[in-house]
């Protein structure tokens, strides 16, 4: 959780809400390829051909 001044949080907000609306253009050309949706599924993404998960050190991807 972060703890610093709101005017940091608010900057760090808009940020994430950038990175995130790329990462939806991301998952909406995978889509587009036609090979089977992106879906949430138990703490991971999954996708035609990988998973995306969340581990100690961030995400990753096994194809």
């Amino acid at each position: 959780m972060y703890t610093g001044r709101p005017e940091e949080l608010a900057r760090k907000e808009a940020q994430a809400a950038v990175l995130a609306a790329e990462i939806a253009a991301l998952m909406t050309r995978i889509d587009a390829l036609g090979l089977g949706q992106c879906l949430p599924a138990q703490g991971r993404i999954a996708g035609p051909g990988f998973d995306i998960r969340r581990t100690e050190r961030g995400w990753t991807v096994r194809a």
